[in-house]
């Protein structure tokens, strides 16, 4: 079965579903358009979770996708505390910006347990993963009558996931924008290039193969379907559409953006992710000193994430992007797809 007929959508091009950044009106308009939006769910409470999904059907009866992290990178020593360094340059940062008392470290994320719950109570028709998933979820959706997908950056991470029985993998090159994939092995091992990456999963693995990383327009697409990959699935392309959630300062920074400003980096959530460098990125690495385990890592950041947001100050927020930045078109998502 080709991924057409898999999601039952007219076009094979998904959105990738970027935490903080994909909106109901975004996935919407792009399954409207014959595409499979995709709603970044791993922050979300349980409740507002369930909210955000009933929006997208109430703008769309097409299908969609809602992606969840693994309950595995929930797992993290609640003992852990900033490194000297780090905790005198956050004290600083606090200082400076008048933020009061730097936050205690906590998890920002799921239960992804009940995040699954609640897909499965909803029907979401394409549930995807990243850092893995567990057989038993898979079972359960597919139990469902559900569609399942995960996230691979090397080709031992995709024969897994086809061992436990996904329906589809992402071959995710090391231009993508935000979170490396990565579950088995170190990161720096698996930054493998699209060009290079997806045809070695697509023969690897007998399950469709969808490329992500560094696409922007047709020309990426016709690329990687030349690859193998039936599908490709897109992030950075769709973040400075209309209907995206990020803030004006994050989107005029894209805009004068290019590759070079990209980086791969720990710095800000304490799990590799690709995006804008900025003061804060460059001197927490510039610490040489070990960081806290993800998700503590973002949470000790959060009051002065939110406080750069709230004055558009760039140099403070996690601003995801791929190294195709400097092609993106700011378009509604409905005209993106369209073009591409």
């Amino acid at each position: 079965m080709n991924i057409k007929q898999l999601f039952d959508i007219e076009h094979p091009i998904l959105q990738a579903p970027m935490a903080g950044a994909s909106t109901p009106d975004l996935v919407a308009n792009v399954s409207e358009a014959g595409g499979l939006g995709g709603l970044g769910a791993a922050a979300m409470p349980p409740d507002y979770l369930r909210k955000q999904i009933q929006a997208i059907k109430q703008r769309t009866s097409a299908a969609f996708s809602v992606n969840l992290f693994s309950p595995a990178s929930e797992i993290f020593d609640p003992e852990s505390q900033p490194g000297d360094k780090f905790s005198a340059l956050l004290a600083g940062y606090h200082q400076e910006f008048e933020l009061g008392e730097v936050p205690a470290p906590g998890n920002l994320f799921g239960p992804a347990e009940e995040q699954l719950q609640v897909l499965l109570d909803e029907r979401v028709p394409v549930i995807s993963f990243h850092f893995g998933a567990e057989p038993e979820h898979v079972d359960a959706i597919h139990d469902a009558g559900l569609k399942v997908i995960c996230s691979a950056t090397n080709i031992k991470e995709a024969k897994i996931l086809e061992s436990i029985g996904v329906d589809a993998v992402i071959a995710q090159g090391s231009e993508a924008g935000g979170h490396r994939g990565t579950f088995i092995g170190s990161y720096q091992d698996s930054l493998i290039g699209t060009l290079a990456l997806v045809p070695q999963i697509v023969d690897a693995v007998s399950i469709p193969v969808i490329a992500a990383g560094g696409i922007m327009d047709a020309r990426g697409i016709v690329a990687c379907r030349a690859l193998g990959a039936q599908a490709v699935q897109l992030g950075t392309a769709f973040l400075c559409c209309p209907e995206t959630g990020i803030p004006d300062v994050w989107r005029q920074t894209l805009l004068a953006s290019q590759a070079g400003q990209t980086t791969v980096t720990t710095a800000m959530s304490g799990k590799p992710a690709r995006g804008i460098r900025n003061r804060y990125i460059t001197e927490v690495e510039n610490l040489n000193e070990p960081l806290l385990p993800y998700p503590l890592q973002y949470a000790v950041s959060e009051t002065l994430r939110k406080q750069a947001t709230q004055t558009g100050n760039p140099e403070f927020m996690a601003m995801w992007s791929g190294q195709g930045v400097g092609l993106i078109n700011p378009s509604s998502a409905n005209r993106t797809h369209a073009q591409s």
